[in-house]
């Protein structure tokens, strides 16, 4: 099962989800976190959903930084309630990015608006 432990990310994602955090909590930004680490295993079986499996397609990829401990979701709360619709992790996204994580709700080609990842310098 995957983990929701901000501990099982790497030390620098640690890092950077304290400050993601702390200005969450200063912005009153409701939120819990879905998913940190999960294994290469679960990963296949995500991928597999809406393939091989039942269900609706949830992932695009095999190589997800969920498995490099690199990376973790959220759910944004609003009016008490779990909310998935895009525009309610917009300032998510804002602040994510001010503190230097990768946002998926930026990314051009799918979307992953509750996906915040470690920016890798190339």
């Amino acid at each position: 099962m995957s983990s929701r432990d901000i501990k099982d990310l790497i030390p620098e994602m640690q890092f950077l989800y304290a400050l993601f955090h702390d200005e969450m909590e200063k912005q009153r930004q409701e939120y819990v976190v879905t998913c940190t680490y999960r294994s290469q295993d679960e990963q296949q079986a995500l991928y597999n959903q809406g393939r091989t499996t039942e269900g609706q397609i949830v992932t695009w990829t095999l190589h997800s930084k969920h498995c490099e401990r690199k990376a973790f979701d959220i759910a944004m709360i609003k009016n008490g309630k779990t909310t998935w619709n895009p525009a309610d992790y917009l300032q998510a996204g804002v602040i994510g990015q001010k503190v230097g994580l990768e946002w998926g709700g930026s990314w051009k080609k799918s979307k992953d608006y509750p996906h915040f990842q470690y920016k890798e310098m190339v």
